[in-house]
C-alpha cells in the first residue's frame, strides 16, 4: 500500500517548548498509522530544527531559501498544522497590492490545491487577533479549505465560523491536555520555589509593563519572603531582556531541546511552589501537573485556559503593578482544582482524537 505524505505545518523547529510539545504530540498520533511519511518545511537561513529528528527519527526535513512554490502543498496527501497561534495578524494596514497578490496566492495553494486532492487540518489552533479586514479575508481563504479544525478557545471557534463552510470544526482544548495522565503519573519533591514565566509582548507595548512589575515582585519575594524564583522561558527571549534579569541574579532556566527532554521540562514545574505566568503553555502545564499557577492575561487564550482548571482562577491584567502580585501570592491556597470540568474536557480531547483518525484513514 502506497504511503501517506503529510506534511506538517505551523510553528515548527524554532525550540519553542509549546510548539515542541504540540510537535510531540502530533508525531505520537501519527505513529499509530503505519502506512505515513512525516515531512517539515523550514527555511534554510532562518533556523536549525534537527533536533527534531531526536523525536522523530524518520522525519523528512525540507529545507528552502525562497518563497514556497505555489502548489507545493500539492505534493502531499495531507497538510496538518500542529496548533498554536497560526493564523493572527498584527499589521495595521495592507496595501492594496499586497492584498490582491496574497489573495490569488492563497486561492490557488489552498483552494486549488484542496480541488486536485490535497486535504487540509489541524487540531488546538488559534485564531486571531486580527488589526485589519484585510488580514482575516487572506485567512479567511485558507481556514476555509480545511476538512478537519479544531480550535483551542471560543474567540477562534467565531472566528473560523465566519471564515466559510468547515464540514468538520471542533471546539476543544489545546492538544497538551491529552497528556493530562501521563504526566500526572511519577510523584516529585516539591520546594518552595517559585516559577516565573513570562514573555516579551512586543505587539501592545503597553503590556511589557508586566515584566517590569514582575522583576519588582521577584526582588521583594526574594528579599522578604526568603523565596527563590526560578524565571523559567518556553523559548530564548531578547538579549535585552534576559541582560535585566541576569543583572538581579535571579535563577533561569531557558527550554533548550537539545539538552532536555519534553518529560524534564514538566518536572520543572511539577516541583515549584507555584506559576506566574503570561505564556498558554505554562498554564496548560502547571495545571496538569497540579500546580497553582496565576496568570497575566495579554491575550484572551490565558483566561480561557484558566478557567478549564478553575472556577476562579487568578488572572492579572498586563498593566498591574507588582503589588497586585503580592496580593495574588495570599490567594493561591485558595485555588483548587475543577475536577469534573477537567474530566470532561478530557473526554473532549480523546473523543476528538477518535474523530480525527477516522478523518485520517478516510
Amino acid at each position: 500500500m502506497k504511503k501517506k505524505k503529510i506534511l506538517l505545518n505551523g510553528y515548527i523547529g524554532y525550540g519553542n517548548f509549546g510548539d515542541d510539545l504540540l510537535f510531540q504530540i502530533a508525531v505520537n498520533r501519527f505513529k499509530y498509522f503505519l502506512n505515513v511519511e512525516l515531512y517539515v518545511l523550514y527555511m534554510g537561513n532562518q533556523y536549525n530544527p534537527d533536533y527534531l529528528l531526536k523525536m522523530c527519527p524518520d522525519l523528512h526535513l525540507i529545507k528552502t531559501y525562497k518563497t514556497i512554490p505555489i502548489f507545493f502543498y500539492n505534493q502531499f496527501d495531507i497538510v496538518f498544522y500542529i496548533g498554536g497561534g497560526v493564523f493572527f495578524d498584527y499589521s495595521k494596514n495592507i496595501s492594496v497590492r499586497t492584498f490582491i497578490k496574497k489573495y490569488i496566492s492563497n486561492l490557488l495553494r489552498f483552494r486549488i490545491t484542496k480541488l486536485l486532492g490535497t486535504k487540509f487540518g489541524g487540531i488546538g489552533l488559534g485564531i486571531g487577533p486580527y488589526f485589519t479586514e484585510k488580514s482575516q479575508r487572506l485567512h479567511g481563504i485558507i481556514v476555509s479549505s480545511f476538512d478537519f479544525l479544531g480550535v483551542r478557545d471560543q474567540t477562534s471557534y467565531e472566528e473560523a465560523l465566519a471564515m466559510g463552510k468547515i464540514d468538520n470544526l471542533y471546539l476543544s482544548e489545546d492538544l497538551s491536555l491529552s497528556l493530562k495522565k501521563e504526566v500526572s503519573l511519577n510523584n516529585i519533591f516539591k520546594s518552595d520555589e517559585i516559577i516565573i514565566c513570562p514573555r516579551s509582548y512586543h505587539h501592545k507595548p503597553s503590556y511589557e509593563k508586566h515584566i517590569e512589575e514582575l522583576l519588582k515582585f521577584a526582588s521583594h519575594i526574594e528579599k522578604h519572603k526568603n523565596i527563590t524564583t526560578n524565571w523559567v522561558f518556553l523559548q530564548e527571549e531578547s538579549d535585552h531582556l534576559m541582560r535585566k534579569i541576569r543583572s538581579k541574579k535571579f535563577k533561569i532556566t531557558i527550554w533548550n531541546p537539545n539538552q532536555m527532554t519534553i518529560e524534564d521540562f514538566f518536572d520543572i514545574f511539577k516541583k515549584a511552589k507555584f506559576t506566574i505566568t503570561s505564556r498558554m503553555h505554562s498554564v496548560y502545564v502547571s495545571g496538569m501537573v497540579g500546580t497553582p499557577f496565576i496568570a497575566i492575561e495579554l491575550h484572551q487564550k490565558l483566561r480561557f485556559a484558566s478557567h478549564l482548571f478553575y472556577d476562579n482562577p487568578i488572572i492579572i491584567n498586563p498593566k498591574a503593578s507588582y503589588e497586585k502580585y503580592i496580593e495574588a501570592c495570599n490567594r493561591i491556597e485558595n485555588l483548587s482544582i475543577k475536577k469534573s470540568t477537567l474530566d470532561k474536557e478530557l473526554s473532549k480531547v480523546s473523543d476528538l482524537n477518535q474523530k480525527f483518525q477516522t478523518w485520517i484513514e478516510n
